[in-house]
């Protein structure tokens, strides 16, 4: 099977702490894989890392079998990698289609083409079956339509690899479930997911693959088939559940 992420010896480190630590896996293509673990634990780092926001301090990430070199995010999504964040990114002041055309705003001769501009975020929105009104100003949309905005970018601009970075803990259940169609959707197109998340409902519900990380180290890779949530948990924690929680003592 062909790997559309391939981490090796990722190490990073922040002041006072080392938030990675000679982190090495693979990432299907075409799978949602989880990245699972407790706070603090590297998650969102690496992700970071793969979407260009953080550079490692060792170590080497490809995609598709080539390197990644340049860690900015218009580099990693020209290359193929988009993010939605937990922190939403768009200008809330400006419309759907401003933010949706930021990078290239199209043009009339010297003016702006509205025209032509509400027709490429609707192009974008179309690539995956999102019905939002470019005209919209952002800050009034809800966060699940924000990330939809996010994703509508991702894909719209070519990614194939898509970090989604605790994408439902703002959501309500009604956006989560929407969320989880949309991306059931992009997996069937070949997009690869990276999910981090804690959540063990949505990792059994999304995802094909699990990896744990404990304390910035990598503790397990394994197929979400193969696994149960205790078992999960215990490979987050680094202890058996019943030594995390005791029988209670019977002072009858």
């Amino acid at each position: 099977m062909t790997n559309a992420v391939s981490f090796r010896g990722i190490t990073k480190r922040f002041p006072g702490v080392l938030a990675l630590e000679d982190v090495s896996f693979d990432v299907a293509a075409g799978e949602i894989h989880a990245l699972c673990g407790e706070n603090g634990a590297g998650k969102s780092t690496l992700g970071k890392i793969l979407a260009g926001i953080h550079t490692a301090d060792a170590g080497e990430v490809r995609l598709f079998g080539q390197p990644l070199t340049s860690a900015r995010p218009e580099a990693a999504l020209a290359a193929g990698v988009g993010m939605v964040h937990q922190e939403l990114v768009f200008c809330d002041n400006l419309s759907v289609a401003e933010n949706l055309c930021l990078r290239a705003l199209p043009a009339s001769g010297p003016f702006l083409s509205k025209p032509a501009m509400y027709r490429q975020a609707e192009e974008l929105l179309s690539v995956i079956d999102a019905s939002i009104d470019v005209r919209r100003v952002v800050g009034d949309l809800t966060i699940g339509q924000q990330q939809i905005l996010q994703i509508a970018a991702a894909v719209g601009h070519g990614a194939r690899v898509i970090v989604f970075d605790e994408p439902t803990s703002s959501l309500s259940q009604h956006e989560a479930e929407k969320l989880y169609e949309l991306i059931d959707k992009l997996r069937a197109r070949g997009v690869t997911g990276i999910y981090v998340s804690h959540r063990m409902e949505e990792i059994f519900r999304l995802c094909d693959t699990v990896t744990v990380l404990r304390d910035g180290r990598h503790v397990a890779t394994q197929p979400a088939s193969a696994l149960e949530t205790g078992k999960i948990v215990e490979l987050m924690i680094g202890r058996k559940l019943a030594e995390y929680f005791p029988p209670e003592i019977d002072g009858g």
